[in-house]
């Protein structure tokens, strides 16, 4: 018992840990560039969703239009150069994007199950997963895409349209479209 009285007496005090539930809270920069800037057509589109995010709008439209440059089929590109024209109602040019976003997206999706189809077919299943994965993959873009489109015919007085576009928007897992259904197409 005195040993232990003596060794509670004798051990270093317990470092206080500092709080863990205090964070501090960095503000968001633009991520740094690739030494020479962007490269590629994914390196266009990160930089230019980094300048809307600090609402450089024209400087995210050169990007996403550089990005396109590059990729003539990149659907995510097409997307937030919509969104951009959205924010700027340019609601023309942001149909036309959206639109491009959705034939680039459909077509891509279309592709990737047919090419699954025909490697089941071959036994290789595992190069078919893949094909089925590049096809969900596009999902979220393409859902996006007609959301965004229904708020475009919205604005234009399409609400047919809109709610139509709604519908397909949740149907492909944008589940945001269910509250707009709800609000606008009852």
């Amino acid at each position: 018992m005195t040993y232990l009285m003596s060794y509670s007496q004798t051990k270093p005090p317990v470092k206080s840990q500092p709080d863990k539930t205090e964070k501090t809270v960095k503000p968001l920069k633009p991520k740094k560039q690739k030494k020479g800037g962007p490269v590629t057509a994914l390196d266009f589109l990160k930089n230019g969703l980094a300048k809307k995010d600090f609402d450089d709008l024209d400087g995210a439209m050169e990007d996403f239009n550089k990005a396109i440059e590059i990729e003539a089929d990149y659907e995510r590109a097409y997307l937030h150069r919509g969104k951009t024209y959205f924010i700027l109602q340019e609601f023309e040019n942001a149909l036309a994007d959206f639109n491009k976003t959705i034939e680039i997206s459909e077509s891509k999706m279309e592709s990737a199950k047919k090419r699954g189809n025909v490697k089941t077919i071959l036994e290789d299943h595992k190069g078919a997963s893949k094909e089925y994965y590049k096809a969900n993959q596009l999902k979220p873009v393409l859902g996006e895409a007609l959301y965004n489109l229904g708020n475009v015919k919205f604005f234009l007085g399409d609400k047919t349209g809109c709610c139509e576009d709604l519908k397909k928007s949740g149907e492909y897992g944008f589940l945001k479209a269910y509250n707009y259904i709800k609000k606008y197409c009852q």
